[in-house]
């Protein structure tokens, strides 16, 4: 249903929507949307929760729909899309981090070793000899000839954590600029203005073991990223016989039958001007028939399965994260076409699934500033779980936006963290949550070459959301 006509439907309802509510409604036909608002009436503000309890009814209440048209229902948990306020002013900046402090701090606080932390300022009252815990955001971190040196910063104060001890040096090696973490030492005597702690441990908020509630029946989700249409590199002709799968043609058709949602983790184009002398590698020089084309081939997608796109940093909005959907004015017919843009990062819930979609740029700070390897896409993954955070480093490769909220902390634990960015395609389990980065559908392009990039086309991970099983089909 049009924005505005849903506006004027709860107007006249004389009630209110949340966010969530609205993108819900908006997926709904409109006499689905009317006897919503009809058994809701009197509500001062309709939640997403309420709306979905009477969706189930009338499912139940009704004769079980044919199985190619299902109803399928996705909740966006978390979306920048429409939520943006940021004017780049300091005070933005000041909130932005302070938000990822307190909800990053929340969460290491609830960790037994640091229950009892003490805020920066409370160090100047204690004795030096005694243990202390804390919990600071990284503002410095350097090597000496004695060891490693990181400054702390909390809303109360300053102090350094210096590590000596050869076992801990490993770890300490692994703290990132602007992240949040814990440290577990004892409070030395004061050199200089500010206090300092030898440490003995440093801890990240880690990552807690997930539960996986799928449906009662088979119902299997498939993820994707870095399409590339328009590049001349773009595989059209594997992603033709991925198109030709999800119709049931070919191998593990039983599979194929019971997909009901396709995700696109950006990079749905390759878009214009995204590195050097793109442009002589580009088959589609225009970003509007870019996608065009494309909707043109999604639209194979058969119509029972429900098809929800995020951009990446070749898409075109703005580059700096979170990332808003793509929007109509550039992909007019993807929406035309019924799908849900949402976007990067976003956390959905389907079929009692929580999905968290990162494109991914972060990875390239943590190849630069960790030396990771980009061709061990889970590796990086795990890293930025263990952060609870999907971009721990500001200033660097990833522009960040300064909104009021950190979108990019992973406050809710996903039961699939699905990534991209990397063309490398990668897939395991961590603590019950499922870590996929989906490869691409783009062959070698001269910039990959020469960043030594060994790109894995054609991998398509499946997930049955009963389980959690992963199946991994390979088109080539």
């Amino acid at each position: 249903m049009k924005p505005e006509l849903l506006v004027q439907k709860v107007v006249e309802a004389g009630s209110c929507l949340s966010f969530e509510a609205f993108k819900l409604l908006q997926q709904l036909p409109e006499e689905e949307v009317e006897r919503i608002l009809s058994q809701l009436s009197g509500e001062v503000i309709i939640t997403p929760e309420a709306i979905s309890k009477l969706l189930t009814l009338n499912v139940e209440e009704k004769e079980k729909p044919p199985a190619s048209r299902p109803v399928r229902i996705v909740r966006v948990l978390r979306d920048v899309t429409g939520q943006s306020n940021c004017r780049g002013e300091v005070k933005d900046f000041v909130n932005l981090f302070q938000d990822r402090f307190q909800k990053i701090g929340a969460m290491l606080r609830s960790r037994p070793r640091l229950n009892s932390a003490t805020p920066l300022s409370g160090l100047l009252r204690m004795e030096p000899g005694e243990e202390v815990k804390v919990i600071g955001m990284v503002t410095e971190k350097r090597e000496t000839q004695k060891g490693l040196v990181i400054e702390l910063e909390d809303l109360t104060g300053r102090a350094l954590v210096w590590v000596f001890k050869n076992e801990l040096l490993s770890a300490a090696r692994e703290v990132i600029p602007d992240e949040v973490i814990g440290v577990v030492g004892k409070l030395s005597e004061r050199s200089g203005r500010l206090p300092y702690i030898n440490a003995s441990e440093i801890l990240w908020p880690e990552l807690p073991q997930v539960e996986w509630k799928g449906p009662e029946e088979p119902i299997y989700a498939v993820f994707i990223s870095d399409l590339h249409i328009g590049s001349q590199m773009f595989l059209e002709e594997i992603f033709n016989k991925f198109l030709s799968w999800l119709k049931g043609e070919g191998k593990m058709r039983e599979v194929a039958e019971r997909v009901r949602y396709v995700f696109i983790a950006g990079d749905l184009v390759d878009g214009i001007g995204i590195y050097p002398k793109q442009e002589r590698e580009l088959l589609i020089p225009d970003i509007f028939k870019q996608y065009e084309y494309a909707a043109e081939l999604l639209s194979r997608i058969p119509e029972h399965i429900t098809v929800i796109i995020s951009p990446g940093n070749h898409d075109a909005v703005r580059s700096a994260e979170p990332q808003p959907a793509i929007p109509r004015e550039v992909a007019g017919k993807l929406y035309d076409l019924g799908y849900q843009m949402v976007g990067n990062p976003c956390l959905l819930e389907v079929e009692g699934i929580k999905i968290l979609m990162y494109h991914g740029r972060s990875f390239d700070d943590l190849a630069s500033i960790l030396g990771m390897d980009r061709h061990k896409p889970v590796g990086m993954m795990e890293t930025l779980l263990r952060r609870r955070h999907l971009s721990p480093f500001y200033g660097g490769k990833t522009a960040l936006a300064p909104e009021n909220l950190d979108y990019m902390v992973i406050d809710e634990v996903p039961n699939v963290l699905h990534c991209g960015h990397l063309h490398v395609f990668g897939c395991d389990t961590k603590r019950g949550t499922i870590l996929i980065n989906s490869g691409t559908f783009q062959g070698m392009t001269a910039y990959m070459r020469k960043q030594g990039i060994e790109p894995t086309p054609g991998y398509v991970p499946v997930v049955n959301l009963q389980t959690g099983e992963t199946k991994v089909m390979h088109f080539a």
